[in-house]
Formats: C-alpha cells, sequence, structure tokens
C-alpha cells in the first residue's frame, strides 16, 4: 500500500462527505418552508452533527471494505481493485439509502429504519404502492446522476495511484486505519442519538442525521429491544402489574381473577338485549382535517353525523401506523411497548373483542379493502376470534382498485350486505378502509362529480373521499331495521402529517364517534385514546360476562383521563391535563409542553420537581406493567377463561 493510494482514500472520503453534505442541502430545500424559520446559529449546529455522523458513515464504510479487501486481495492478489469496486458498491447504498429517506421523511416524520423492512413482507403490495408515491423514476435517476459523477471523480483519483498489487507496506496500512477510525468518531462517548436531538424541532433533529446511520442503529436496537421486553427492571413485576390494575378497573367493576390482574365483570351490565357492533377504522383519519374537531373542514360528512352520536373530542391513537391501531382498538392492548405487537411471541394468543363476543353467540367478522394477509392483519384477526374475513380477493366486481385495494365505496357495499342480511345472531363486525392510503388515488368517478376536489392536494382529496364514503356507507345503514340496534364506532387508526407542525403530537390526534350509544348525544370532552374503547363496547352491547383489556370504560364514573402514544422508534408522549410529556426510552431527555385547544404543543415549560417525578413515575410503571403483563401472557382469552 502506497501513499499515492492513502491519498485516494482520502479524497474518496471528501467526494462522499461533499455528496451527502448536498444531499442534506436538498433535504432542508424539500422542507424549506417549515426550516426558513430557524436561525442561523441553529442550522450551523444542524450541519456540524451532520458532518459528524456523516463522517462516521463514510469512514466506517472505508474501514469495512480496507479490512474485507485485505482478506479478498490476499487470495486474488488485487487488493486495490478489489477496494474499489467493494467501496464504490457500499457507497451507492448509502446515497441511495438517503435520497429515499428525503421522501420517507415526508410520509413518517423520521429517518429510515429498520421498521421500513416490515412494509416488504407484503411485496405485491407494498411495491405497486412506493412505485407511485415515492417518485421512484426520480430517485433512480437521482441516484444514477450522482453515481456516473461520483465514479467519474474517483476514477480519476484511482489513476493516479500506484499500483502494487498486493500490499506491501504495512505503514500506509496501519496509518490508513487510525485515520479512518479517528474520522469515524467511533470512540464519541455517548451514541449519536443524543446528538441528533439538540432541538426542539423533530425537523431539524432528523436533518443532522443520516438514513444510513439510523437504518443500522435501529435494527441494532431493535434486537437488544427483543431480548426481553421489561423496560424498567428496577420496578418489581407485581408492583408494576398492580399500578396497570388499578389504573384499569373502575368501581363499576370486579376483579375476578387474582392470576390474570385485569379480569374483571361489570358489576351491573346496563343492557339485557344484545345489541351489533359495527367498528369502523378508518385510514389516517386525522383530526386536523375534521372540522368539528377545528380542523381544515374536509369532514362534511362526519361533521353531519357527530350531532347524532357521542363525539370524543381529545382522542389519540397509540401509535403512527395501522397495526398500532388495529391492537389498540380491538384487543384493548396499547402497543406502546415495542414493534409491532401482532408479530411478537404469543400472537395466537391475544385477547380480542373477537374470541370474547363470538364466545358470548356473536358472529364475528372482519373487512378489509386490500390484502388481509398484509401486516399480518388476517393471522392476528383470526386468532383473536374473527372468523369470517373479507378482502380484496373476495370481490368479483368493483368500482375502483389501486396497489393497496378497492375504493371505500366497494368495501362499504360488501359490508353492508353481510352484515345488514337480517340474521338474528347478534353480530360483531370490524371495517378497515384504505383508500386514504399511499398512494392516495381517488376514484376517477369522484372527480369528474365532484370538481372541488381539483384543488386539492392528493392527501386532501383522498380524506374528502373518505369521509364522503362513510357518509354514503352510514347513511344507508341508518335506513335499515337493525340499525338502531347496532353500535358504530367510528375511530381513526392513526393521524397523517398534512403539515409538518403535525408532527409535533398533533398527528396522534384521531376523531371517534360513538352512534347508538346508551348515553345521551354530546360530546366527550375527557382524554382518552384507542385502547379505551374495548372495554366501552363491552359495557355497552349487553355482554355481562369476564374480560381483561387493559383500557378502561370511558363511561365509568372514576374514568381516569390520560393517554400514551408511541412512535415508529422509541420516542413517548403521556399527555395528562392539557400537557404533553415527551421523552425517549433509549437515548434519554424530556421536555414538557401545554397543548392548545387544537391539541398543538403551544409553550414549552418547565415542571416542577414534584411534578416532574409523578409524570415520570407514571410513565415507567404502567409500561413496565404492560411488559410484564405483556411477557408473561396474562392478556391470553385461553387462559383466563379455563
Amino acid at each position: 500500500m502506497s501513499f499515492s493510494f492513502y491519498k485516494f482514500l482520502f479524497k474518496f472520503y471528501i467526494s462522499g462527505i461533499a455528496v451527502l453534505f448536498f444531499l442534506r442541502v436538498l433535504f432542508q430545500f424539500s422542507y424549506s418552508f417549515s426550516v426558513s424559520q430557524y436561525t442561523f446559529e441553529n442550522l450551523f449546529v444542524c450541519y456540524s452533527i451532520g458532518f459528524i455522523i456523516d463522517s462516521s458513515v463514510v469512514s466506517v464504510s472505508i474501514l469495512c471494505c480496507l479490512l474485507l479487501s485485505f482478506i479478498i486481495g490476499y487470495i486474488s492478489k488485487n487488493f486495490y481493485l478489489v477496494f474499489f469496486r467493494l467501496s464504490f458498491i457500499i457507497i451507492s447504498i448509502i446515497f441511495l439509502i438517503n435520497i429515499i429517506d428525503i421522501f420517507y421523511f415526508g410520509q413518517f416524520g423520521v429517518r429510515l429504519n429498520q421498521y421500513a423492512l416490515q412494509e416488504f413482507q407484503s411485496p405485491k403490495t407494498i411495491l405497486p404502492m412506493i412505485y407511485h408515491e415515492y417518485h421512484t423514476i426520480l430517485i433512480l435517476i437521482s441516484l444514477f446522476i450522482l453515481l456516473f459523477l461520483f465514479f467519474v471523480l474517483c476514477r480519476k483519483y484511482f489513476r493516479k495511484v500506484v499500483f502494487e498489487g498486493e500490499i506491501k507496506s504495512v505503514k500506509w496500512f496501519a496509518i490508513s486505519i487510525f485515520t479512518f477510525f479517528t474520522l469515524s468518531f467511533l470512540y464519541y462517548d455517548g451514541p449519536f442519538w443524543k446528538l441528533t436531538s439538540f432541538s426542539s424541532s423533530s425537523l431539524l433533529n432528523q436533518m443532522s442525521s443520516n438514513g444510513a446511520y439510523t437504518f443500522i442503529k435501529s435494527i441494532a436496537q431493535d434486537y437488544n429491544y427483543q431480548k426481553t421486553l421489561t423496560i424498567f427492571s428496577e420496578i418489581p413485576d407485581s408492583t408494576a402489574i398492580n399500578f396497570v390494575k388499578n389504573i384499569s378497573l373502575h368501581e363499576d367493576e370486579i376483579s375476578i381473577s387474582e392470576k390474570f390482574p385485569t379480569r374483571r365483570k361489570l358489576l351491573t351490565p346496563e343492557l339485557q338485549q344484545k345489541k351489533n357492533i359495527v367498528i369502523i377504522i378508518c385510514e389516517s383519519f386525522s383530526a386536523s382535517q375534521i372540522g368539528v374537531l377545528g380542523g381544515r373542514k374536509l369532514s362534511p360528512q362526519f361533521d353531519q353525523w357527530s350531532s347524532r352520536g357521542i363525539l370524543f373530542t381529545h382522542c389519540y391513537s397509540n401509535g403512527p401506523r395501522t397495526h398500532f391501531g388495529l391492537t389498540s382498538v380491538v384487543a384493548g392492548f396499547p402497543s406502546i411497548i415495542g414493534s409491532s405487537l401482532i408479530r411478537r411471541k404469543g400472537l395466537n394468543e391475544f385477547n380480542s373483542l373477537g374470541n370474547i363476543l363470538q364466545d358470548d353467540g356473536y358472529a364475528t367478522k372482519f373487512f378489509y379493502s386490500g390484502d388481509a394477509d398484509f401486516d399480518d392483519m388476517k393471522m392476528f384477526m383470526q386468532q383473536g376470534g374473527f372468523a369470517e374475513h373479507f378482502d380484496l380477493y373476495d370481490f368479483k366486481s368493483y368500482r375502483y382498485k389501486n396497489a393497496m385495494g378497492v375504493c371505500d365505496e366497494d368495501l362499504y357495499d360488501k359490508a353492508f350486505v353481510e352484515i345488514f342480511n337480517k340474521e338474528t345472531q347478534p353480530q360483531l363486525s370490524v371495517i378497515l378502509n384504505v383508500s386514504n392510503h399511499a398512494p392516495h388515488q381517488v376514484p376517477p368517478y369522484f372527480l369528474k362529480t365532484n370538481p372541488e376536489v381539483k384543488n386539492m392536494s392528493n392527501k386532501e382529496s383522498t380524506f374528502y373521499y373518505e369521509d364522503y364514503a362513510l357518509g354514503k356507507f352510514i347513511d344507508r345503514c341508518s335506513t335499515t331495521s337493525q340499525f338502531s340496534n347496532t353500535i358504530f364506532l367510528i375511530i381513526a387508526d392513526h393521524g397523517e402529517v398534512y403539515e409538518l407542525k403535525d408532527q409535533n403530537y398533533k398527528v396522534y390526534h384521531i376523531p371517534a364517534l360513538l352512534l347508538n350509544s346508551s348515553k345521551p348525544v354530546g360530546t366527550f370532552n375527557a382524554i382518552c385514546s384507542q385502547m379505551d374503547f374495548a372495554s366501552t363496547l363491552i359495557g355497552e352491547c349487553g355482554y355481562n360476562g369476564s374480560y381483561h383489556f387493559i383500557g378502561q370504560n370511558l363511561f365509568s364514573t372514576d374514568f381516569k383521563p390520560f393517554a400514551i402514544s408511541r412512535n415508529t422508534e422509541t420516542a413517548l408522549a403521556y399527555h395528562y391535563e392539557n400537557k404533553v410529556f415527551f421523552t425517549d426510552l433509549q437515548y434519554g431527555g424530556d421536555s414538557y409542553y401545554y397543548l392548545d385547544s387544537l391539541s398543538y404543543p403551544a409553550i414549552k415549560f418547565e415542571p416542577s420537581v414534584s411534578e416532574r417525578n409523578n409524570t415520570q413515575k407514571f410513565l415507567k410503571q404502567y409500561l413496565e406493567g404492560l411488559s410484564v403483563i405483556y411477557r408473561d401472557g396474562l392478556y391470553q382469552y385461553k387462559s383466563a377463561h379455563e
């Protein structure tokens, strides 16, 4: 190895840093309407941190290539050529990830992470969606141009290297290893994640990072996290379990099991006649677009029906993706202790409304617009007691279909025929739509009959269509004789980012509406979350058996208002009173905000010592209790009913 090759390595490093700097600038200008509000100092810190992480990514890549080339080159006797080819492949992957990252952030509000891999378990569904939603052609063209320029530049540098075939100078090899280890900052005391938490702006924090780093790091952390679900091992299991139990159970319920902490019965069930239940889980149905909740007035149908039921004005999703919402709503177990609970061990024993009501004589049905195997939903719903499943492959004809599935109107038509069939058997039905999911395509016929849609963005138009189809379905249901004996829960699976400010907690604010409840029509203004509706429906439908959902009955006189939401990584938001406490399980740091009337974090404040201690203690004990209950299978339906 020669000095000329050492110079090539350094030029390769500088070129890689330059390209990543350019991609960070591109990232900034992609969201310039939000970045413009920040000071030069904030941007300087952001780019400085970005340099450190980019330097680490490029340097570690060079180190890996040097070591691998040393091994392979020892056999092939051509160390330099092996290094050039290997390094070019790796740097190409790094560039591709950081280009994709620009679009990924716009969708999920975070840099690329291992959760993106989960979506590829259903390639037939996800690949067409990616093609339409993520500007695939633009990404590939951009990558090709970048790689071509990078290749030409590096090849020019490479030609100036004095080749010796094998490594003969241990000196320059050792100097190279030392140089790039120094530039890798691997000796930095503390994870880079802490560096990227320098600002209260999630945009600046994310912009300072690097997609390749976040992707690899999230895989490593998820592996460590899955070794055990215990989060705060210093809290005794019994203490944590009792803490959750005392929150879940109320004065109008009686505990009936010492082994299963939240297993309980209503003391006096309010209804003797069993009522049908229809749960409509609306894709990305954000409160930010709901007119009656102070949003952007894209929901005339929901707004109209909200005056005929109980509107939950401060309801929050437990997570940012459909599988989080499905688990929370149907199983009454908040998805806040890790990645998809659906895919973890114990899947085939996950308690849900379906198991309980099926044993009580209910017909149980699940309707989905797309492939029900996507995200393992079919398996989850099937083991959860839903005997009948209807998905994309059950539609012999349809009005419109895209990469995700048939349109909402087709889904509702199918559900209407199957639900309102004049059967005497009570029914529990869950309907999950997808028209408001990427690739955000409105049926062409809807565009023709609703010209106002042409002035909307793609996301706004599919939201507007989702509301239209929902209202059309409820209107049709209201004409049947079974309508008055059917409880309807309309709720979102999660929110959606329409403006970057929505990422700061507003994305979790979702609408929820209960029709034909035993309670008076009106608004429910207390804080609640998706997990609370399973227990509430149990109290509303005339069921008098046992259940053990984690969520509370919203109509209990001693209901305890709070909500906890988790993003796709490890950050949590605990909503209490008119405040929200943000914290991160893995990387530390916390902040407190007062929320305005529309659930946007408005004023950052420093809590008193007692308030800080109380909020942190509450969150730790609650999470640890959930962890123990999940880990030990204390939510299992079969075990609890043996």
